[in-house]
């Protein structure tokens, strides 16, 4: 769990990453791309990564000791879908073992069935909701998914009344009604979670590629009149992790900002390839099946990334990249809203929402 020196760790090597740049401090790691669920709208295209090529278990453990030893702090677990890791429950009791504060990113399904895992070893979960109710089953084209969501909710609610739980909603043309965005808040408020929204994911490396995002993407104008409508929510006291910044940003169209998400974050996909975040998919910096962790930690393209050339960079909307980089350019502006997560207790609403009338 995240305590009073963990929190010292990690404030110092936030701003020694900062200032002071060696490498990053924090493991994105893909544990599989294997996926049960069917998302047309998914970033990720399941051809980059044959699942059958996905690091041992042995050597996750040896990734995740030698991120440790270097000095990382924090580890983020995602895929595919991480649940469906047969050793899930073992790379994880590591991960705690080594110390690492670790963050889950699931669609859910699975999640009652490993919840003595989770609630061992993972310090805040991140659920992928895209609808507050079984029209989000449609979307991920999972049958019962939105139901299954909700009971593990509960579940962990149960058992672990203070862990932090995030939704991720990914805004589309399914979603960013003002009546669903409404019934969502009220949804993360009813279930003591804290609600975080993303615009489609398009990344830097996607240039080449056909996305086919045109289905799902909203106009500008829904999302701006989608983020403006959160704002007023999260002004009422709904449980919304998104800062004004970010919002507003958004809201505006395509964000501009200088990127300093790879000074912290190196994302490691399933098959061992070290992502290089401007050609996610398509360049990787090296592989762990051929280069140990520790050397590719001095490869020069790290080094680039984290100056002109990442920070010349600012196509990806995720909300991760552009707080950290405002924050890093002096706006602190979203640092009261990542203090929601210690402020609220199961994260709900900070202040009773006001009445729903005129919404």
């Amino acid at each position: 769990m995240i305590t009073l020196a963990n929190a010292f760790e990690v404030t110092k090597q936030l701003v020694g990453a900062r200032f002071r740049w060696q490498h990053p401090v924090y493991l994105v790691h893909a544990l599989t791309a294997r996926c049960n669920a069917r998302c047309g709208f998914c970033a990720w295209n399941p051809e980059f990564y044959d699942v059958r090529d996905q690091l041992s278990t042995p050597a996750i453990k040896r990734l995740y000791t030698d991120a440790r030893e270097a000095g990382f702090i924090g580890l983020s677990i995602w895929g595919g879908e991480p649940l469906l890791h047969p050793d899930f429950a073992e790379v994880t009791d590591h991960a705690r073992e080594l110390g690492l504060i670790t963050n889950l990113v699931t669609n859910g399904f699975l999640l009652e069935k490993h919840l003595d895992a989770v609630v061992r070893n993972v310090d805040r979960i991140g659920i992928s909701v895209d609808h507050p109710s079984a029209r989000h089953d449609e979307l991920r084209r999972i049958p019962g998914l939105f139901d299954k969501i909700v009971q593990a909710t509960r579940a962990l609610r149960k058992v672990a009344p203070d862990k932090k739980i995030i939704f991720i909603c990914t805004l589309q043309k399914a979603n960013v009604d003002r009546a669903t965005l409404r019934e969502f808040a009220e949804l993360t408020a009813e279930l003591g979670v804290v609600g975080l929204f993303n615009g489609l994911r398009e990344e830097a490396a996607t240039d080449s590629v056909d996305a086919g995002l045109d289905k799902y993407a909203a106009s500008q104008s829904q999302l701006a009149d989608a983020f403006a409508m959160l704002q007023e929510l999260k002004r009422r006291g709904y449980p919304i992790l998104n800062s004004n910044t970010h919002m507003s940003m958004l809201a505006k169209g395509p964000p501009v900002y200088r990127c300093h998400w790879p000074k912290f974050m190196l994302p490691v996909e399933a098959n061992g390839d070290v992502v290089d975040c401007m050609h996610w998919g398509t360049r990787p910096i090296g592989n762990l099946k051929q280069t140990a962790f520790p050397e590719l930690l001095k490869s020069p393209r790290l080094a680039e990334l984290a100056g002109a050339a990442g920070e010349g960079c600012h196509k990806c909307v995720s909300i991760h990249r552009i707080e950290i980089s405002e924050v890093c350019s002096g706006n602190l502006e979203p640092v009261r809203s990542w203090t929601m997560l210690r402020s609220s207790r199961h994260g709900a609403p900070v202040s009773k929402p006001a009445a729903r009338a005129g919404a």
